[in-house]
């Protein structure tokens, strides 16, 4: 499991919350911000999952969501792709396990 990185203060993790959850119409647990080169700069693509962790359509609104997070954690490394939990306030890295199958032929423990 990850530590997180970055934790937001209350203050800062009720207003995300209700903005997040303005923006996507639903209440949200986690949005995820992964950067992409486009160009000749970088885009934050943004995911936002909610409480049941089904995909949340964001409309044209993922500079949007992008940059709430970033404007909350200037501090963050986001050269790397960052999970934000909605409910704790947490800043992470995102990395993505290993299926189950896979980590079997690479001897892993499950």
């Amino acid at each position: 499991m990850t530590r997180p990185r970055y934790t937001a203060d209350e203050r800062t993790r009720t207003r995300l919350d209700r903005q997040l959850g303005e923006i996507a119409g639903a209440a949200l647990s986690e949005v995820r911000i992964t950067p992409a080169l486009y160009g000749d700069g970088t885009v934050w693509c943004a995911m936002a999952l909610d409480l049941g962790g089904h995909e949340v359509p964001l409309a044209g609104r993922t500079r949007e969501v992008a940059s709430l997070l970033r404007e909350a954690f200037p501090g963050a490394r986001w050269s790397r792709a960052l999970d934000y939990d909605v409910a704790s306030g947490k800043l992470r890295r995102h990395v993505i396990e290993l299926p189950a199958a896979l980590a079997e032929m690479a001897g892993e423990p499950r």
